[in-house]
């Protein structure tokens, strides 16, 4: 019988009725039958799952295989032995809940074959609510850089791959991890892939959420390895990053994803752990805390959010209260401000900031704590805050004349209410001399609220410029001159217009009256 080509290595357990609906998308595409086969191994399935299979590979001999094994307790072993029977010229690595788009297989081999591509990602679509990236969908890339692209972001194994670099390189899941197995096998695959290439113009992979939660496919145990879970994986990806590429931009652009996600998992596990069973917990953050502090990147750790180096730092020092503390304080404060926003948090907002020398420094905890010495880089959010844009509201900018003051200029505004309120400067500039002239617009002394409600946030700033002209009106948060904000060109007088025609009027109704007398 003639190679397939595509292999598709489905590991089940206990997947039903969830495989009857992955089993048929991926007979039902559109290659010719004899281009895709399915091997399918049970890992000990309780539910019906291996019945279901051998049921399949009835109806359609020669295009299912069926490899019934004990339960091994994780996804790895069963999908190692998927490799090892694959026939195809790809592997398609297919969880058992999820289900394919009808061309996506041809569309992501079409992609390897014309592209020479190692590595095929397929565009991911949530279903039942569950979440998926999409930072690295959105246009379709032959040709996907690991060191600038955002493929690094989403390292499950639901991707084709050409088995010819499965087998040159050895690649394997690891079956000593019970999660954080498939980071592994597909960051190896892409520091070896000569090519990896992106399908974002077609819906390859349907993800869904199980009713009983349980897409991971692995058995629970009462006692795990202290290294299992998220603290485990984190180890083991800074291990694989750390020695296999080398120091530099590149290493530096990898360790960004392990910072931004996988800490953050592994110091929220250690803080649920800390709850039921705080000398575990400890030894936990320990298991991470030298890894941390061997690949420590500063230059990495620029590229992430503050809040996440605050933990970096917490974690890079072995201060581990104070990064249980922190990782409780984000999780208070997310919930807050979703409650407040209605809409998922992009970003960790402080209670305050305080502006110095240019920068924005955040009131995360231990912010200018001085028993623990923290830098101000940590807390620098300047780059999130984004500028004076995301502090006021550009379209309610107004600049006008004072009515009263022929040589004042009266700006009005308001603030957004999802920042902490901020001290302002409003400048303007004489066209011609560019002399200038500055007012400031201190921070309301009540600033708003979790609903967003107290303080208000409507401001008035005026200035009184020294000669009659055309001013330039510029905003700009407090001591950060990096970013400003053209508010509007204003015309002074030497008197004000207001005025000059109120008394030409008036002067012409007392000529009228005399007249008429």
């Amino acid at each position: 019988m003639e190679k397939p080509h595509v292999s598709v290595v489905i590991a089940a357990y206990n997947a039903m009725p969830y495989l009857t609906r992955c089993i048929d998308s991926v007979l039902g595409q559109s290659l010719p039958p004899d281009a895709v086969e399915v091997v399918a191994v049970d890992d000990g399935s309780t539910d019906g799952t291996g019945a279901e299979l051998d049921r399949f590979a009835q109806l359609h001999p020669g295009r299912i295989r069926v490899e019934h094994q004990e339960n091994s307790g994780g996804p790895a072993a069963p999908r190692n032995r998927g490799i090892e029977l694959a026939r195809g010229r790809y592997v398609f690595f297919l969880d058992a809940d999820d289900y394919l788009g009808p061309e996506a297989l041809e569309r992501m081999a079409a992609m390897a074959d014309s592209n020479g591509s190692d590595v095929v990602l397929g565009k991911l679509v949530g279903v039942g609510g569950r979440g998926v990236p999409t930072s690295m969908f959105k246009r379709d890339q032959p040709d996907a850089d690991l060191y600038s692209s955002r493929i690094f972001w989403v390292l499950t194994p639901t991707k084709l791959f050409r088995r010819d670099l499965i087998e040159r390189h050895g690649l394997r899941f690891p079956e000593d991890m019970r999660t954080g197995e498939d980071q592994v096998f597909v960051t190896r695959a892409y520091l070896h892939a000569a090519k990896v290439s992106v399908v974002a113009s077609y819906d390859c992979v349907y993800w869904v959420l199980r009713d009983d939660g349980g897409n991971l496919t692995t058995t629970p145990l009462k006692e795990p390895p202290l290294g299992a879970g998220s603290t485990g994986t984190l180890v083991a990806m800074l291990g694989l990053v750390g020695e296999q590429t080398p120091a530099g931009p590149r290493r530096d652009y990898l360790l960004t994803r392990l910072y931004e996600v996988n800490l953050q998992r592994a110091l929220r596990s250690v803080s649920r752990t800390d709850k039921r069973d705080p000398d575990r917990a400890r030894r936990m953050f320990a298991l991470v805390h030298e890894p941390v502090a061997r690949w420590y990147s500063d230059a990495a750790m620029a590229r992430v959010p503050a809040i996440v180096r605050l933990q970096g730092e917490m974690v890079r020092r072995g201060l581990y209260e104070e990064a249980i503390a922190v990782v409780r304080y984000v999780q208070r404060r997310r919930r807050a401000l979703a409650a407040r926003d209605g809409k998922p948090v992009r970003w960790i907002v402080p209670d305050g900031f305080t502006v110095e020398n240019g920068r924005i420094l955040a009131h995360y905890p231990y912010f200018r704590d001085a028993r623990l010495g923290l830098p101000d880089d940590v807390f620098d959010v300047t780059r999130q805050v984004g500028g004076v844009r995301n502090v006021v509201r550009p379209a309610s900018l107004t600049a006008a004349q004072d009515r009263s003051d022929p040589r004042a200029v009266v700006v009005r505004g308001r603030r957004r209410k999802r920042l902490p309120a901020v001290a302002l400067e409003v400048t303007a500039t004489r066209a011609g001399d560019g002399r200038t002239v500055t007012a400031d617009l201190p921070a309301p002394a009540a600033a708003p609220g979790p609903d967003g409600t107290e303080g208000g946030d409507a401001f008035t700033v005026r200035l009184r410029v020294p000669q009659p002209g055309l001013w330039h009106l510029t905003l700009r948060i407090a001591g950060d001159g990096a970013s400003e904000l053209p508010v509007q060109t204003v015309r002074v007088e030497s008197r004000n217009p207001a005025h000059v025609l109120r008394a030409w009027l008036g002067r012409g109704r007392r000529r009228v009256a005399g007249s008429a007398s």
